[in-house]
C-alpha cells in the first residue's frame, strides 16, 4: 500500500465510533486491566519503589554530589529517552498469538533476574549502575508495549479521556506508596531487601501476559496494512498533530526547580528528614488523583480544548508555591497544593497525546511524545536545575520552572482544532489539517 493512502487515512487521528458490545462491563474491564498494569510497572520499575533508597544509597553510602547524583539518573534513563525506539520495535514486531503479551512476559523476567542479581551481590557504583540501566530497558520496552495496547483501546473504544485517567492513577499511586514505602525502607530495610520487593511486583507483571482481555486481543489482531520502517518513519514525521502535544509534555516535565535541586533544598536548608521527605513526595503524587478524577468527571462532559486551557492555567501556579516551603508544616502545604495544581493538567496532556497518536504507530508516537518527552525533560531539567541550584540557588530553578510552563498557553493555539473540539466518548470530526 502506498504510504499517502495510510497517511491520508490517519492524518486525523480521529476516534473512530465506539463499539457498541461489551456496554459498560467492558469499559470496566479494560480500566481495570490498564490499572494493574500501570500500577504495577509504575512500583516496579527502578524508578519507582527502589528510587528513593537508590538515592539516599548513592547520597549517604557513595557520598555523590547533587550534580553526580543527577548525572547518574540521567545515564540510567537514557533507555527512557530513547524510548520511541522501544516502541518503533513494539509496533514493528509482535507475534499474532501473543502480540504486546510477549514483550510483558520476557522484559518482565529480564527485570526481575536484574533485580535479584542487584539483591545477592555486593553494590557498587557501576555495578548498580550497569544492572540498573539493564532493568530499565526491560521496563521500557514494557511500558511501550503497555502504552501502546492502552492508546489503541482508548481509540477504539473512544475511552482516551477515561484511560487518560487511569494512566494517571498508574503513575501516581505507585509514586504514593514508593514515596511511603521508600521513605521508610531507607530508615528500616537493607537496599538488597528493597530490590527483592521490586522483584516481586516485577512478577506481577508477567503474571497479567496471561490475562487475555477481550478488547486488547481484538485491537491487537487487526494489524492492518503492513510499512516499511521508512515509510512508517516518515508518515509519523508528517502526523502534525503529533507535534504540538509532543512540545506541551515536554515544556510540562522540564522543571530545573523539581528533582535533585528540590531533594536537597528540602533535605539539607529546609532541614526535613529521609522519612518527611518519603511524606512530602508521597503528598504530592497522592493530591495530583483528586483532580485527575475530577478530569474524568469533566472529560465526558466538557470538550478537550476547554479542558486543556483550564488545567494549564491552574498548572503555571505550581512552581511559585515551592517558595512556600521553609519548615516541615509549610513543606507539607506545599506537597498538597503541588498535587492538587498538577494532576488536571497532566491528564488533559495525556489525553491529547492519546487521540494525537497515528493509526498503527501507537508505540512509537506514545513513546515519543509521553515517555521519550519525560525523560528528556526530566533528565535535561533536573541536570540544568543541579547547576543553577549550585550556582545561583534554589529560587532561580524555580522561576525558569514557571516560565517553562507559561510557554505551553501559545502552543495550545498549534493543536489541531478538530483534535480537541469534542468530549470523551464523543467521535472525532475526521478533518484533515
Amino acid at each position: 500500500m502506498e504510504v499517502e493512502d495510510l497517511s491520508a487515512r490517519d492524518e486525523s487521528a480521529s476516534l473512530p465510533e465506539p463499539p457498541s458490545a461489551g456496554g459498560s462491563t467492558m469499559q470496566w474491564e479494560v480500566l481495570a486491566y490498564f490499572a494493574i498494569l500501570n500500577i504495577a510497572v509504575g512500583l516496579g520499575s527502578p524508578f519507582g519503589i527502589a528510587g528513593i533508597p537508590i538515592n539516599y544509597f548513592l547520597k549517604d553510602r557513595l557520598h555523590l554530589s547533587p550534580v553526580r547524583l543527577a548525572l547518574f539518573l540521567a545515564i540510567a534513563s537514557i533507555p527512557v529517552c530513547a524510548g520511541f525506539l522501544f516502541g518503533f520495535i513494539r509496533d514493528r514486531w509482535r507475534s499474532a498469538k501473543w502480540g504486546d503479551r510477549q514483550y510483558l512476559f520476557a522484559c518482565a523476567l529480564v527485570a526481575t533476574s536484574g533485580y535479584l542479581w542487584l539483591a545477592a551481590s555486593t553494590i557498587d557504583y557501576f555495578k548498580l549502575l550497569a544492572l540498573v540501566f539493564v532493568i530499565v530497558i526491560a521496563y521500557v520496552m514494557i511500558f511501550s508495549s503497555a502504552q501502546a495496547l492502552m492508546t489503541g483501546v482508548a481509540q477504539a473504544y473512544g475511552m482516551t479521556g477515561r484511560l487518560s485517567v487511569v494512566f494517571g492513577f498508574g503513575y501516581f499511586t505507585p509514586a504514593v506508596i514508593s514515596a511511603l514505602a521508600g521513605g521508610w525502607l531507607v530508615a528500616h530495610a537493607s537496599v538488597s531487601g528493597t530490590f527483592l520487593i521490586a522483584g516481586a511486583v516485577t512478577i506481577v507483571i508477567a503474571m497479567q501476559a496471561f490475562w487475555r482481555l477481550k478488547a486488547a486481543s481484538d485491537f491487537e489482531s487487526d494489524f492492518g496494512p503492513r510499512e516499511k520502517g521508512f515509510a512508517a518513519i516518515k508518515r509519523l514525521i508528517r502526523h502534525r498533530p503529533l507535534w504540538p502535544a509532543a512540545a506541551i509534555y515536554f515544556l510540562w516535565n522540564f522543571g530545573p526547580g523539581w528533582g535533585t535541586p528540590m531533594f536537597y533544598h528540602l533535605t539539607e536548608h529546609v532541614g526535613i528528614s529521609s522519612e518527611l521527605f518519603g511524606t512530602f513526595t508521597a503528598l504530592q503524587s497522592l493530591f495530583f488523583l483528586p483532580t485527575t478524577l475530577l478530569y474524568g468527571y469533566l472529560c465526558t462532559r466538557e470538550p478537550l480544548s476547554r479542558l486543556l486551557w483550564w488545567g494549564t492555567i491552574v498548572a503555571i501556579l505550581q512552581g511559585p508555591i515551592m517558595f512556600l516551603a521553609i519548615g516541615p508544616v509549610s513543606t507539607i502545604i506545599v506537597a498538597i497544593l503541588y498535587g492538587l495544581f498538577g494532576g488536571f493538567a497532566t491528564a488533559a496532556y495525556i489525553d491529547l497525546i492519546m487521540r494525537s497518536c497515528p493509526k498503527g504507530l501507537e508505540g512509537t508516537a506514545m513513546m515519543l511524545a509521553n515517555t521519550s518527552m519525560f525523560a528528556i525533560a526530566g533528565n535535561v531539567g533536573n541536570l540544568l536545575g543541579s547547576w543553577i541550584y549550585s550556582k545561583g540557588g534554589f529560587a532561580s530553578a524555580v522561576i525558569i520552572t514557571t516560565l517553562a510552563t507559561a510557554v505551553i498557553v501559545p502552543l495550545l493555539r498549534a493543536i489541531p482544532p478538530h483534535l480537541i473540539a469534542t468530549r470523551d466518548g464523543e467521535p472525532i470530526d475526521p478533518a484533515t489539517t
